[in-house]
């Protein structure tokens, strides 16, 4: 029972699990930015265990079950959760960096997740062009699409990381780097205008509004990332500096809008938990994949104000991200609680089943 209950689980593991990897990738990283260093290795090294355990159950599912993968890729609802893979490898490649200096390992994840981005990212969206079987906005978009934007920013900033090993060939990594934030800017604006419209002109139930949602300020999150890595290292590149105040004050946009979004998406959470009475991510019965979600835009948020802070030298800022560290490790906790009792559960009985993400 409990071998055939594991292999319906795998069966139908979400492609956007690796939501796991981003957030506690990110959290690990905003640890060592603001001082908690045991801490910040700890979450390296658990999420280097999360990474390779989704690895194997994600490669074990397209190897037996290349049928319901393909269904995904095709479904306008849990498609965009593959560009989650993008992102955890990116992150992935940042941590690397920071704890073992590994420019060279880092630069292999890059070249995987750019490959990955190109079958993924144009094979999903060639898909939806062509396809017959197209979706009304308000069933097709959630904020599971900005994930797409999260991949590209995630490229934007590994890019720019590893450019500092390039010699002198940095310039042409920063260019690359530049290119990939300005699409993924552009492609928010894209994507949030028609989320947006979704949200304020069709109902949404309580259990629609899930931890995706937070994806609507995550993806504002690290594009401020990208852009205030491209300014630190504007030094390095001629033209980098030459647009200098368009990219200070086009990444400053991005996190004001960003930060608009998180008192109305923690009114809508407590709306929904509160009001609505939608369990709690804490329990068995709460817990959903898709609070990986919620918890990777706390963690960026925080990564993304400390480095606007040095980019932009407004010393103040750092205030923010010696806050928000607690608020994004208490949800982590949380998660991480509501995972470890799901799993118990399973022993005793069936799970339930998984939404989107």
């Amino acid at each position: 029972m409990m071998k055939h209950l594991l292999e319906q689980k795998v069966r139908n593991l979400l492609p956007g699990y690796f939501a796991m990897v981003m957030a506690t990738g990110i959290i690990s990283i905003a640890a060592l930015l603001v001082g908690f260093s045991t801490l910040a290795w700890f979450l390296f090294y658990a999420n280097l265990f999360f990474f390779l355990a989704l690895s194997v159950l994600f490669i074990y599912r397209i190897i037996y079950y290349r049928a319901e993968v393909w269904q995904d890729f095709k479904s306008y609802q849990r498609g965009p959760g593959f560009f989650t893979i993008i992102a955890a490898l990116c992150i992935l490649g940042n941590q690397v960096i920071l704890f073992y200096q590994a420019f060279a390992l880092a630069r292999l994840i890059l070249l995987l997740a750019l490959l990955v981005w190109l079958l993924i990212g144009y094979g999903f969206f060639f898909h939806i062009t062509v396809t017959e079987d197209k979706k009304p906005l308000n069933e097709g978009i959630n904020g599971t699409w900005l994930v797409f934007i999260v991949a590209i920013q995630a490229l934007s900033v590994l890019i720019s990381f590893i450019a500092e090993g390039l010699g002198s060939l940095s310039y042409i990594g920063l260019f690359v780097a530049l290119c990939f934030f300005l699409l993924g800017c552009i492609f928010y604006l894209y994507i949030m205008s028609l989320i947006i419209y979704r949200l304020s002109f069709f109902s949404l139930h309580a259990t629609e509004f899930g931890a995706p949602y937070w994806i609507n300020m995550g993806a504002t999150a690290i594009s401020t990332l990208a852009g205030s890595m491209l300014i630190l290292h504007a030094d390095d590149f001629d033209f980098l500096s030459q647009i200098l105040p368009f990219l200070k004050g086009f990444t400053l946009f991005y996190w004001a809008a960003g930060t608009w979004w998180i008192p109305l998406l923690l009114l809508l959470g407590f709306w929904r938990h509160a009001i609505k009475r939608v369990p709690v991510p804490t329990s068995a019965k709460g817990y959903d994949p898709t609070y990986w979600a919620m918890v990777f835009p706390l963690g960026m948020y925080t990564v993304c104000t400390f480095r606007l802070s040095d980019a932009l030298a407004i010393s103040f800022l750092k205030i923010i991200p010696t806050t928000f560290i607690y608020i994004a490790l208490f949800a982590w906790a949380a998660v991480v609680l509501g995972f470890i009792r799901y799993l118990l559960s399973l022993g005793g009985k069936k799970g339930k089943e998984q939404e989107v993400i």
